[in-house]
């Protein structure tokens, strides 16, 4: 796919539906290991929960399609763009 530009209104509908998707459970990822790095106290444990934590995100967005980069873009956008973040949090919350 290519890569969006940082113009929110240039971002097709069915990325943001895909990085909405990706947020929402990178989002439930981060939740549940959080809740186990906090009853963790050796360092590298806690390690250890934020690799794993990273390396389902990263295969959460591939299987969704996307790259880094794009999920990042349009997050980035989403940031400045209110119509772009309430249309990220719906397709986040149809995968929660």
């Amino acid at each position: 796919m290519a890569t969006p530009q940082t113009n929110p209104a240039a971002i097709p509908p069915d990325l943001v539906k895909k990085v909405g998707a990706v947020a929402g459970q990178i989002a439930r990822i981060q939740s549940d290991l959080t809740t186990q790095a906090e009853t963790e106290t050796a360092a590298d444990a806690r390690e250890a929960l934020a690799q794993r934590a990273r390396t389902a995100a990263e295969q959460v967005i591939d299987e969704q399609g996307i790259t880094v980069h794009d999920y990042n873009t349009v997050l980035a956008a989403a940031e400045g763009d209110q119509d772009l973040e309430r249309r990220l949090l719906d397709a986040a919350h149809e995968v929660l």
